[in-house]
């Protein structure tokens, strides 16, 4: 598991105000036509990749660093909605690598609004040739895509916000591109858009799009959409979600609420984006985030509905909310039993999800505890001591195994430990503890507190050794 992202807040200096909106007067719109090539559009490379989540090109070594738990859903390859597209802008200095992120067009009056992520606005303020290209088909040029491309001539973008930041700041990563008319007219009357709609809460059921980087994983450079449901990224005003293949690119794709499968239209409630550019510490492309939409989001919204300069804006206030505990009051109240450990492998707190239905089991259950005993290196495993004289282990691959009172357990490796020898230790063939012939090969990480009649022992099992002391005292943790 990833290193939960620090929530310790840094102060804040009162912001200027922002160099955005840019001045317009850039390239025409068949200026751009012309400069934006099949070829340059289908070599630029995702913003967000390096220093952000990897592009598809290496994707077998992101892999490799960290799986995805199984269950993990992939997502769907499809043609796009119209209202959801590319930027793509030159790099610095010109002639430099093209770049692009995803965007989506956001109703306003102006109907010519779209949105992006924070760290995407940065590159397109800086950059001389910018487009956004609707609904992106590879191969074609600026020229020749269906609906047209629409020169940018304004961003505007928080100026508290510092591109692919893990500082709580990281809450304001999204921007909004004011783009030119084409032939065909404003690009939300080209399109159509989506409802930009702030929310407080943290668990949604949405539909994420983008359009990950091409070659091995994405040749085609279609747009992807995964549905899944949101959870809290703990200490931030963000939102997070795993679904595979969200490599480079898919940065300021919509997180879209209500979502419709023909139309395409909905709520954004989100976009990728926010800590460390919206994945984490190792950039897997399971794991991503998206900060969700407060008065900070809605205040640069109204100025790029209006067409108005962003101005100067008080420091930041970062969350306060806990920072660890996920559910509501009513879950922990009647909470029983409790044990810790990474059971799905995710990052971070998912949604309530109940593991096993209700049955005969869990009403003797007296211990609960959580850990790799299978020794695989991936998720956790559950064991259940019951008051039925039952132990029952629940395996991270699915599988059960129970031993009853009094039945023998598979033979265990000899013990050879001259550092740490075990004279004390209780014959393994003792028929009073259901593992005590498996405890040294298959539970490491459990300390067992044995009954009476193996001499008030406290035995550390672990793999390849015990360790075991007698307790001076018969109390209930002994050692």
């Amino acid at each position: 598991m990833s290193p939960a992202p620090s929530a310790t807040p840094t102060p804040a200096q009162p912001s200027r105000p922002s160099v955005s909106p840019t001045s317009s007067g850039g390239p025409s719109l068949s200026e751009e036509e012309k400069y934006w090539t099949a070829g340059r559009m289908d070599n630029a490379v995702p913003l967000d990749s390096p220093p952000g989540r990897a592009p598809a090109a290496s994707a077998p070594h992101i892999g490799a660093r960290s799986t995805p738990p199984t269950g993990t859903p992939h997502p769907e390859h499809f043609g796009g909605h119209p209202m959801v597209g590319t930027f793509f802008y030159d790099g610095k200095p010109l002639g430099g690598k093209s770049t692009y992120c995803t965007g989506s067009v956001v109703h306003t009056a102006a109907h010519d609004i779209v949105l992006t992520a924070g760290h995407c606005g940065r590159g397109l303020e800086r950059a001389t040739h910018r487009i956004f290209v609707p609904q992106y088909r590879d191969g074609l040029s600026a020229a020749n895509q269906p609906r047209g491309v629409f020169p940018v001539s304004q961003t505007y973008i928080d100026p508290r916000y510092a591109a692919n930041t893990k500082k709580p700041t990281s809450d304001l990563d999204l921007a909004f591109a004011q783009v030119d008319r084409n032939s065909r007219g404003k690009v939300e009357d080209v399109t159509g858009a989506l409802t930009f709609t702030p929310t407080t809460n943290y668990t949604h059921n949405v539909t994420v799009i983008g359009y990950p980087s091409s070659e091995r994983v994405n040749s085609k450079h279609q747009a992807i959409r995964c549905h899944v449901t949101t959870s809290r990224l703990p200490g931030y005003r963000q939102v997070r979600m795993t679904c595979t293949g969200f490599y480079g690119g898919v940065s300021g794709g919509p997180w879209i609420e209500n979502y419709n499968r023909t139309t395409g239209t909905g709520k954004v409630i989100g976009n990728t984006g926010g800590y460390n550019g919206g994945g984490n510490d190792t950039n897997d492309d399971w794991v991503t985030y998206a900060p969700i939409y407060g008065k900070d989001a809605q205040s640069l919204f109204n100025d790029a509905a209006a067409h108005r300069t962003v101005g100067a804006r008080p420091p930041y206030q970062p969350s306060t909310g806990s920072p660890v505990l996920p559910g509501s009051a009513g879950t922990w109240q009647h909470a029983r039993l409790l044990a810790s450990g990474n059971i799905r492998h995710s990052g971070y707190f998912d949604p309530t999800r109940q593991l096993l239905a209700s049955n005969s089991s869990w009403a003797h259950a007296q211990t609960i505890t959580a850990g790799d005993y299978t020794g695989n290196g991936s998720t956790d495993d559950l064991v259940i001591r019951r008051s039925d004289d039952k132990t029952t282990m629940y395996t991270d691959n699915g599988t059960t195994t129970t031993h009853h009172h009094g039945e023998t357990a598979p033979e265990a490796p000899a013990i050879s430990s001259p550092t740490h020898p075990t004279p004390e230790a209780p014959a393994t063939n003792s028929s009073s503890h259901p593992f005590a012939r498996s405890r040294y090969s298959r539970l490491g990480g459990f300390v067992l507190m044995l009954t009476p009649s193996v001499r008030d022992r406290c035995v550390r099992p672990s793999l390849g050794a015990a360790h075991s002391v007698r307790a001076r005292h018969p109390r209930p943790y002994g050692a």
